[in-house]
């Protein structure tokens, strides 16, 4: 059986949460009828559905497509840097607890990647170690970016210090795509803005030197990595030929992107079988992006479509989360094939 690892959910206290501290957070959930809500947030409007806030529907979903197990992570839409202080610290806690309590009661169903008010990175690395110490909760949930900044920026540092301490995976999910400005027609911020963003981060912490400094450090960076797999020759190349970028890492580009986790979640079977080959079936593990409509919708059969190997099926479905959530279970594995 398989476990999906990337599945959003949005535990209904929160929503009465972010209604009660409208002007921190500037978002507002509306339910539309009894199954579809809007939310608008950061002036995006998002079509979301009850599936998000009822676990058992999530039950009943993965009975349907054979997956043992969702490690959850609060809907994108909600991640929000902009609440401040002490309002964005409790918000956090109380995801955290609503979804301890889920993993409580459905303990071989369900897990939780950790959300953390990045905007607050003294703050997060504390509510990560709770998180992991006192709730349970396998890891963290982390934005590609923080109103802008890339995660290579040392004021993240002590987050990325503290997960490599407590020796446990983050979950690094795009939000506040760039280029919005351009992106406003056609859902292009949704269709490509939120992979563009994973592409940068993931070059950003290449070249800014968060996987050198922390070479410990597990991530598994969602979408397949965006387009960075299918762009590493091309950065490549530019290393080739640019003394002072060269000067900044130790390794070839594709070297430091087979020290990373990508999901599967990229709807084309011969791409992520071209991703599979540039760093390795040890670094992909499934993905749904459920209940997203966007998202893959019978992920299993999606990489048995992908990988004919039975063998590489079966580390993908499971194997390979397992090891990424094992203790000191990552980097060890980097570029097997």
């Amino acid at each position: 059986m398989a476990t999906d690892v990337h599945c959003h959910y949005v535990p209904p206290q929160y929503l009465h949460y972010i209604a009660a501290h409208e002007s921190s957070f500037g978002m507002r959930w509306n339910w539309l009828d009894d199954e579809r809500a809007r939310l608008d947030a950061a002036g995006m409007s998002f079509a979301m559905c009850r599936d998000f806030v009822e676990a058992d529907r999530h039950l009943h979903e993965m009975d349907r497509l054979g997956i043992r197990k969702r490690v959850l992570s609060l809907a994108t839409p909600l991640i929000n840097y902009r609440a401040e202080g002490a309002v964005a610290i409790e918000g956090a806690r109380l995801v955290n607890e609503e979804l301890a309590k889920l993993k409580a009661t459905h303990p071989e169903r369900f897990d939780a990647w950790a959300y953390l008010p990045m905007q607050a990175p003294e703050e997060s690395a504390g509510e990560l170690e709770r998180a992991v110490r006192e709730l349970g909760l396998c890891g963290g949930h982390v934005s590609s970016n923080v109103l802008g900044r890339y995660l290579d920026d040392p004021a993240f540092d002590v987050v990325f210090a503290t997960a490599a301490g407590l020796d446990v995976p983050l979950f690094v999910h795009p939000s506040n795509p760039p280029g919005q400005d351009r992106l406003g027609k056609y859902e292009l911020a949704v269709v490509g803005g939120y992979l563009f963003d994973t592409t940068l981060n993931i070059f950003n912490m290449i070249f800014g030197g968060l996987l050198d400094r922390h070479p410990q450090l597990r991530l598994c960076c969602t979408h397949a990595g965006g387009y960075a797999l299918l762009l590493h020759g091309r950065v490549q190349r530019e290393v080739d030929t640019n003394r002072e970028l060269a000067a900044r890492i130790t390794r070839p580009v594709v070297e430091y992107l087979r020290t990373l986790y990508f999901d599967t979640v990229c709807l084309e079977a011969n791409y992520l079988a071209y991703a599979i080959r540039v760093v390795g079936r040890d670094r992909f593990l499934l993905g749904s992006d459920a209940p997203f409509p966007l998202g893959e919708p019978d992920p299993v059969a999606f990489v048995r479509s992908a990988c004919q190997d039975p063998g590489v099926v079966e580390r993908i479905l499971s194997g390979n989360a397992e090891a990424m959530r094992s203790p000191g279970g990552s980097r060890r594995q980097a570029g097997r094939g």
